[in-house]
């Protein structure tokens, strides 16, 4: 794997043909379509207010303030400014008198709304701790503003984008809805990163100008569509307009998804790597912990969390979480990771263990990330190890760190914070693939991290005939462990689960392996099974597709609404 060959124009075309093989019969989802992000459609303009004469004013001042912003004026803010005010009272008196606004009102409003945060932004008269700097005949000044439901602080509001019109490949349809205000896609950008929290997140917010409490002028309001989807205008209760899929949307525009780094390159971790939590830490809500699989990473879940979050007595009680990890090294020690940081995170927020939620935890695993998620609710004892060494961990000589790390990948208790797990086409016997050629090869192109290769150099030198077969030329890749034959395979398959976790399986079927076995394509029916679950569906569909069909997506809201009904929530 070293030197001028990997180089060379043949190696390259030899890795770009199996690594093309392997998506095609993998866990990656690589739709064909791209996604397409357009702006919202914008009221145009009509100075001569025809049709309605007591949007006048504001129909002059919109109109105004598209020739301003054409010509690059900073103005332009001001005259969007005055567009909005005197649009709402016209919408205020026709919700008092007929209860619903007339289509122009609302039209010009929403899109006053909307480009008067545009364009702040473009001249520098937005600041999420001090609102929108206005120009008025009172001089300038900040509009007041509030943020209602966020679990975002305010100053983590830096970019806010109208949402338009889409089409995602990687979403089956959109949760959007009309009403009041401006939906809108809010850009995290932010020095300060929380603990498990991605330093760049996009969430959602709907932006409403109305007058404030003492009516004596404007205040802007975000509320969170999650959590808020109504308001009171003239004693009407009337819906706020939101779209809770646009940030998924808006956040796979050119993405650079680095999952087949994470396979081919494993070791070379960067920030986004670990447990993270998809909205700030919130107290007394599940954990859902969604384990992507391999060649893959944690965007192929959008699909599923986009349905399960519009689901509003499920968003209610849960909060969802993702792992990302390399998916080329031994789950083992991505599973050792995952236990890691699960137990860190709670250290942090709930660290005198008060929360109960954070016990009832639910693991929800495609593929390989089945398997890592076994590996948190099962007892080791020395069964892994005895599989590939044959002397006590005491008695190997190593350092001190490479002790801790393989004490940590090999011995460990079941996870006292994970309630259940859904496994989804999780190949708990192998799957044929990993021992065909092109698994082989798969196997083959995957670059251990310098670190790896220096410890198993050491463990090998110091330690003659210390390890099995299976690990003494080098550590087992992921695809490695995924032969059926893998003695640590077979070995995992046999370790006793924690008594009080409950256990579902989701099967894919309808296509065959290479060796002709009924299966989703990749892992064996037989191989998906599991003794002693509470619950297994048999879906149709493909592997790399099955953990976002529909059938399977409705399966894990009805184990979900299970687990909320046993802890007395639903």
């Amino acid at each position: 794997m070293k030197g001028p060959i990997r180089n060379s124009l043949f190696w390259r075309n030899i890795l770009c043909v199996a690594v093309c093989l392997l998506i095609s019969s993998g866990c990656s989802f690589l739709p064909r379509k791209k996604t397409v992000w357009q702006q919202p459609c914008y009221a145009e303009p009509n100075p001569d207010g025809i049709g309605n004469w007591s949007l006048a004013v504001a129909e002059e001042s919109y109109a105004a303030a598209q020739h301003s912003e054409a010509a690059e004026c900073p103005d332009c803010v001001d005259l969007y400014y005055q567009a909005a005010t005197t649009s709402w009272p016209v919408m205020e008196r026709e919700l008092a008198k007929q209860g619903k606004t007339s289509v122009r009102s609302a039209e010009l409003h929403r899109s006053a709304v909307a480009k008067l945060l545009v364009t702040a932004q473009r001249f520098g008269r937005w600041d999420p701790c001090r609102g929108v700097t206005v120009s008025t005949t009172c001089g300038k000044t900040h509009l007041p503003t509030t943020y209602q439901g966020f679990t975002w602080g305010p100053e983590e509001f830096r970019q806010l984008e109208p949402a338009g019109n889409y089409a995602s490949p990687n979403i089956s349809r959109a949760f959007r809805n009309g009403g009041l205000g401006v939906p809108l896609v809010v850009v995290r950008e932010t020095a300060y990163r929380q603990p498990f929290t991605q330093k760049e997140r996009i969430f959602s917010a709907t932006a409403v100008l109305r007058p404030n409490d003492s009516q004596s002028g404007y205040q802007l309001e975000f509320h969170d569509p999650l959590r808020e989807n109504t308001t009171v205008v003239a004693g009407t209760q009337v819906p706020l307009a939101n779209d809770i899929t646009a940030p998924f949307v808006f956040a796979t525009q050119g993405e650079n998804r680095q999952w087949l780094n994470g396979f081919l390159l494993p070791g070379r971790a960067d920030d986004r790597d670990g447990l993270f939590m998809i909205e700030p830490f919130q107290p007394g809500k599940i954990p859902v912990v969604f384990i992507h699989g391999l060649l893959s990473d944690p965007a192929t879940w959008v699909d599923v969390i986009n349905e399960l979050r519009a689901k509003p007595e499920l968003n209610e009680h849960y909060q969802w979480w993702a792992f990302r990890y390399a998916t080329g090294e031994p789950f083992l020690t991505s599973a050792a990771r995952l236990r890691r940081q699960m137990t860190e995170l709670r250290q942090t927020y709930d660290p005198t263990h008060c929360d109960t939620a954070l016990s009832q935890t639910v693991l929800v695993g495609h593929s390989l990330g089945g398997l890592v998620a076994k590996l948190q609710v099962t007892q080791s004892g020395d069964r892994l190890w005895r599989t590939v060494a044959d002397r006590p961990l005491a008695n190997v000589l190593t350092t001190p760190q490479t002790r801790r790390d393989l004490h940590d990948a090999f011995f460990f208790p079941p996870s006292n914070s994970v309630a259940r797990v859904v496994y989804i086409g999780t190949p708990h016997e192998g799957s044929p693939l990993a021992r065909r050629p092109i698994g082989r090869l798969g196997s083959a192109l995957v670059d251990p991290s310098e670190r790896s290769e220096m410890m198993h150099s050491q463990l090998v030198c110091d330690n003659p005939n210390l390890f099995s077969p299976e690990l003494q030329k080098r550590f087992p890749t992921s695809i490695d462990l995924l032969e059926p034959t893998s003695p640590l395979l077979n070995a995992t398959l046999a370790l006793p689960y924690s008594p009080s976790v409950a256990l579902h399986s989701i099967v894919g079927y309808g296509y065959h392996t290479c060796t002709g076995e009924p299966s989703d394509s990749v892992v064996p029916v037989h191989s998906a099974r599991l003794q002693g679950v509470q619950s297994e569906k048999d879906v149709q569909a493909k592997h790399e597709y099955l953990h976002r069909d529909p059938i399977t997506i409705a399966e894990i809201a009805r184990i979900l609404r299970i687990h909320l009904r046993q802890n007395g929530l639903y």
